[in-house]
């Protein structure tokens, strides 16, 4: 599972779970936080964060190519960062260009709302494809579906690429988009609350709690 924030308290307390593999961000979240992306970026880097992984931006080919490696250029010492871009024209070839200057670079294609949008991500050799769940199923188009078929054409011929989940409202969307398919999920921490602090396990636990103190005190 991967965190969809730029919030450094939020993350320092979600990555005390063990459960995620890394960050990911986006200018939208970014802006949030009131922060120049750079400044937040090294902020970031002094966390314990497996992976981070940053959106690349630009409206021409040149602009989202030399931001992607302003990107890759602010990797710390021992940090992984990754790049994400939106998979249109533009983005695709940005993506084939960067995997043939290396191999190495990891790429997260992102804005995906169709199999076979993802599938042409796949081709260009991403390294994960964010299809958006939500937003699909606000647009009428059926999110678990279209990973069910993007997982089938990756299997079938052996792909490196993986899907990763994106664009949530609730907890039911993120586990339906791992039973179809995907291989991992990138959600954001209010999401992360709902899956493990269920109201009726958080009683029970409390009853257990305060047993187990009159227990001691017997």
């Amino acid at each position: 599972m991967f965190l969809d924030t730029a919030n450094t308290e939020r993350i320092e307390k979600a990555l005390q779970s063990g459960i995620f593999q890394g960050i990911t961000t986006n200018p939208t979240l970014l802006l949030k936080e009131r922060e120049n992306r750079e400044q937040k970026v090294e902020e970031l880097f002094t966390k314990d964060i497996p992976f981070l992984f940053i959106q690349a931006v630009g409206s021409t080919f040149n602009e989202l190519y030399e931001d992607a490696h302003r990107i890759y250029s602010l990797a710390a010492e021992g940090k992984k960062i990754g790049v994400k871009i939106s998979l249109d024209q533009t983005g695709l070839s940005v993506i084939s260009k960067l995997k043939q200057e290396n191999p190495d670079y990891t790429i997260l294609g992102t804005a995906i709302y169709s199999a076979d949008q993802a599938i042409l991500g796949a081709l260009a050799q991403c390294d994960y494809l964010a299809p958006y769940v939500n937003r699909m199923s606000t647009h009428g188009i059926d999110p678990y579906d279209a990973i069910e078929k993007t997982r089938a054409f990756i299997d079938s011929r052996n792909l490196n690429t993986k899907i990763m989940g994106a664009s949530f409202k609730n907890s039911q969307q993120v586990i339906q988009a791992l039973t179809s398919g995907a291989h991992t999920a990138t959600i954001p921490y209010d999401i992360y609350v709902q899956m493990i602090d269920k109201e009726i396990a958080l009683s029970a636990i409390d009853v257990f709690n305060q047993h187990g103190y009159e227990l001691r005190g017997s």
